[in-house]
């Protein structure tokens, strides 16, 4: 099978937020109690991703000349081409965080998880979500379950606007640029986001209507920790039956420690 790809082109969304009872129900995810927030953005339900909810609609408000405008964007786990939660996965030798190479697809080995949290320590936008009671990393899966059996995600499937393709990587990528002139003839400032970031790109291509300052929390330049190499070198001497999340977290700890060290001595220098 070629290399797929999602396109959220954010234009077309409407916040009905299909994609994200869609993936509720195919995953099988429990509901999770929340409470409504007033503040910008307020309308937003849950607050953020956790191990129940593997894909949200963020809402973002902004107030020009006295007048509201929203704008959403599909939030998930944008599944890397070079993808740094594998790199900092500890399980050896076959990776808990696994990295289908030949569809793209990034997704969790709960078999093998021990729920460390370093996928979410060096993850750019900090996606998987450790589950307490469970002790295994959950993220978005690309509905690889379904994408193996010739079917597509249940999020695109659920879409009544069109807002979310699926397809293959090179097709997605030529829809993106073709959403992002049909904006730009609007007089809109489209931006892609997801092609050339982390320099290899991702398999999830958003097409933003505005530039990307009218998106907050959303990095303009995306980056892995330049200390992953450094974690990986103090992982190496234990084997696979002392290797725990505890001993991980302790790693992560001293990671940390020498990071805030650098940035000392270095005080111009700012790590992701």
């Amino acid at each position: 099978m070629a290399k797929k790809g999602i396109l959220f082109d954010m234009e077309k969304c409407i916040a009905c937020r299909s994609c994200q009872v869609a993936c509720k129900q195919w995953n099988e995810l429990p509901a999770e109690k929340t409470t409504f927030f007033a503040a910008k953005g307020g309308y937003q339900n849950p607050a953020g991703l956790s191990p129940k909810t593997y894909s949200l609609v963020k809402f973002y408000e902004h107030e020009k000349e006295d007048r509201v405008k929203w704008l959403f964007r599909v939030h998930r786990c944008l599944h890397c081409v070079d993808p740094a939660c594998v790199k900092a996965c500890p399980v050896e030798p076959v990776k808990a965080m696994t990295h289908n190479k030949e569809l793209g697809i990034v997704y969790v080995n709960r078999e093998l998880c021990i729920g460390c949290g370093a996928c979410n320590e060096y993850c750019p936008w900090h996606i998987p979500q450790i589950d307490d009671k469970t002790e295994k990393s959950s993220k978005c899966t690309f509905c690889i379950d379904r994408v193996t059996n010739g079917l597509e995600p249940a999020c695109a499937k659920a879409c009544p606007t069109g807002a979310i393709t699926f397809g293959d990587y090179d097709k997605i990528l030529e829809m993106a640029h073709k959403a992002k002139k049909r904006l730009e003839e609007k007089g809109r400032q489209p931006q892609i986001y997801g092609e050339k970031e982390l320099e290899t790109g991702t398999h999830k291509i958003y097409v933003l209507p505005e530039p990307i300052d009218f998106y907050p929390d959303l990095p303009k330049n995306p980056k892995v920790s330049e200390d992953l190499g450094f974690f990986r070198e103090l992982v190496k001497p234990f084997g696979t039956l002392t290797l725990t999340a505890s001993v991980i977290g302790l790693l992560i700890a001293k990671v940390k420690e020498r990071r805030e060290e650098i940035s000392l001595i270095q005080p111009g220098r700012k790590e992701n």
